[in-house]
């Protein structure tokens, strides 16, 4: 399946590694082809070549308790329901794009509607809150509303929409579409469908075969060329062979001159930052081939997304789940240049799409990894702000203050992370528990309750009482009508080495660390799963800029050091040593509570609280994940073993 390609002797190992990760994907969707029961809303459109092995069930109710449910309702109140009327410029942009004098627009400002939509609608699905509902149609009627006749959604005049010198109107499109979809999906509006085909026709009758270039966003055409995704999304719900036309017209534009050879590069097995285009934006193009291989079941496209995915795995995916290093792939994730907001949730973006490609236990794990970290931490606990760097050294900044060139009159809040973030914590509605063929797969821990339906159809209800991850007992609760027998699948995390699992009282064999424990039986009103995940720290040893420095994780939780709980300075942290850190969990009466503080002890004795990254730096201070520690080794990259699960030996 997958095609052999001309490699050097230097790179003659990792191509080995990536083969054995190829074949054990191949295994995980052969197994899955060969299933029986109910696929996936989007799995049984019959517009898809290949159904992926899990899916967002179509119909899902989720609850969210602790950190993340307080988070959540954060967004919502303090955010989410706040912008409509404190940034109405967010619309009305659209509607005076051809009066004088014009808006002083950025290349991008087209975006930000679509970013929040999609966030407020993921938000929504796990909230169900009625002033969002009322909010959302409010905001998506208006939006319809300025369509301009043609079909042109954007926010430019007729000098320069659509090619326009810097300007990145399909890019804008490509949010406007993908916005209209969500919303379509979520609560059945043929209108909101009507306006993202009206778009999209647009489109096609202005660029399909008629020799002009989306290049003209002065970066490769990365960020334009995106609107691929919006048009395999258009096809595999309507089957209209102009969009996938339009997307097979992309494919060939990427490899003009000028653009990103994503798919060249990646088949030639080159890393994401030896692309020409190498901006993060470019990841929405990888979904439109993640997407490509679904629709036409072509291997080169699972093979050139499946290669650029752990390109960034290994040298692009910082230690707290965060992606680049200035807004683009380099190829070193111990690069101190900014940790976007924006790229991170692009990248938890790109990873839900290999999860659905491959069902891989480690793929979750590092949704969990970016969610839990890096996407969480560029919140501000109050809901009111997101960052736009989130360091992993450093202090947290409000984007509005670090991005301030963004804020135009009638939107000083608006800013591409600002409308971005809430998406990457909603986005754990698409992934928290997934369906396969013969069943579900659970991923997400945590205090919740989700509601979905069985391979028959039935209601089935999972709560699960926990404090996870501060603790790693979870106690999982199902509900049934009547018995049935399907598959449930729990993710063992590969940083659980001794993970152990009971149902209703009787232990079952040791599950494999890394992998799904499938569980199949008949499954009655009241079955209760007992789970002990291995909490013990594990390690990732830095090199390069971090040479010498170690960050800490217990479970999926990166730890640092934040002056506000101890007694000195960052610059002061005493050596650790990795095998007698003597970890203790405590508590503190701060304002702002932590998701978990643990005191360890130093070399020399004394005692350092380390809390976890979501909440470091919240008060403004300078904060470390990056610790001085002896006791341990560094490892090499293997996409079998994640880089973050070491353990001294």
């Amino acid at each position: 399946m997958i095609a052999v390609v001309s490699i050097t002797i230097a790179r003659g190992l990792k191509m080995n590694l990536m083969r054995q990760w190829f074949c054990r994907l191949a295994s995980i969707s052969m197994v899955a082809a060969m299933a029986t029961g109910v696929g996936a809303a989007r799995a049984a459109s019959p517009n898809l070549t290949v159904e992926p092995v899990l899916e967002s069930p179509q119909k899902i109710d989720l609850e969210f308790g602790g950190f993340l449910g307080k988070r959540l309702k954060a967004n919502l109140e303090n955010w989410e329901l706040r912008v409509p009327g404190a940034d109405p410029a967010m619309v009305e942009m659209f509607y005076d794009r051809d009066r004088t004098p014009s808006r002083n627009l950025l290349p991008w400002s087209g975006e930000f509607i679509g970013k929040y939509l999609c966030a407020s609608i993921l938000s929504y699905r796990i909230l169900k809150d009625p002033r969002q509902k009322a909010s959302i149609d409010r905001v998506v009627r208006a939006f319809i509303a300025s369509q301009g006749a043609d079909g042109y959604l954007g926010p430019f005049n007729k000098s320069a929409r659509l090619t326009g010198a810097n300007t990145w109107d399909m890019w804008g499109h490509y949010w406007a579409i993908r916005a209209l979809l969500m919303y379509r999906q979520e609560f059945g509006s043929q209108e909101a469908l009507q306006a993202a085909t009206r778009a999209a026709d647009l489109l096609v009758n202005s660029f399909l075969d008629k020799g002009f270039a989306f290049t003209n966003d002065t970066s490769f055409g990365q960020m334009n060329y995106s609107v691929i995704h919006a048009f395999t999304q258009l096809y595999e719900v309507t089957g209209n062979p102009q969009y996938l036309a339009m997307a097979n017209w992309i494919v060939k534009q990427w490899e003009m001159p000028g653009a990103g050879q994503y798919m060249k590069m990646a088949l030639a097995g080159k890393e994401m930052f030896e692309f020409p285009g190498k901006r993060w934006e470019s990841v929405h193009d990888f979904l439109g081939m993640a997407d490509m291989y679904l629709v036409t079941g072509d291997p080169k496209y699972r093979q050139a997304f499946t290669q650029i995915w752990f390109s960034i795995l290994k040298g692009d995916r910082h230690n707290t789940g965060g992606f680049t290093s200035g807004e683009e792939a380099t190829g070193n994730p111990y690069n101190k240049r900014q940790i976007e907001t924006c790229c991170t949730v692009a990248w938890i973006d790109m990873t839900l799409a290999m999860l659905r490609m491959t069902g891989d236990s480690q793929v979750a794990d590092e949704l969990e990894l970016s969610a839990f970290n890096g996407n969480l931490g560029g919140q501000n606990p109050s809901g009111n702000w997101w960052t736009y760097n989130t360091p992993m050294d450093g202090t947290r900044e409000a984007a509005a203050h670090t991005i301030n060139f963004q804020c135009r009159a009638g939107s000083p809040d608006l800013n591409c992370c600002s409308v971005n973030g809430p998406r990457g914590m909603g986005l754990v509605a698409e992934w928290a528990l997934m369906r396969s063929k013969s069943g579900l797969a659970l991923n997400y821990y945590g205090p919740s309750r989700f509601v979905a339906a069985t391979p028959s159809g039935q209601r089935l209800s999972i709560k699960q009482t926990t404090d996870y991850p501060a603790s790693g007992k979870d106690s999982i609760r199902i509900g049934l009508i009547k018995p049935e027998a399907f598959d449930l699948k729990l993710r063992i995390p590969a940083w659980s080495p001794e993970t152990r699992v009971s149902i209703n009282g009787k232990n079952l064999a040791h599950p494999q660390p890394g992998a799904y424990l499938s569980l199949h039986r008949e499954w009655k009103n009241g079955d209760a799963i007992n789970v002990q995940f291995d909490m013990s720290f594990h390690y990732w040893v830095g090199e390069r800029e971090c040479r010498g420095l170690t960050s800490i994780y217990r479970g999926p939780l990166l730890l640092a050091f934040d002056p506000v709980y101890n007694a000195f300075d960052p610059d002061a942290v005493p050596d650790l040593d990795a095998k007698a850190l003597h970890p203790e969990l405590i508590t503190t009466n701060r304002s702002i509570q932590p998701w978990v503080l643990i005191k360890v002890r130093a070399v020399n004795g004394g005692e350092i609280d380390l809390c976890d990254f979501a909440t470091a730096g919240a008060y403004g201070n300078y904060y470390r994940s990056w610790l001085p520690m002896r006791g341990i080794d560094p490892i090499s990259f293997d996409p079998s073993q994640p880089i973050w699960n070491n353990r001294p030996h």
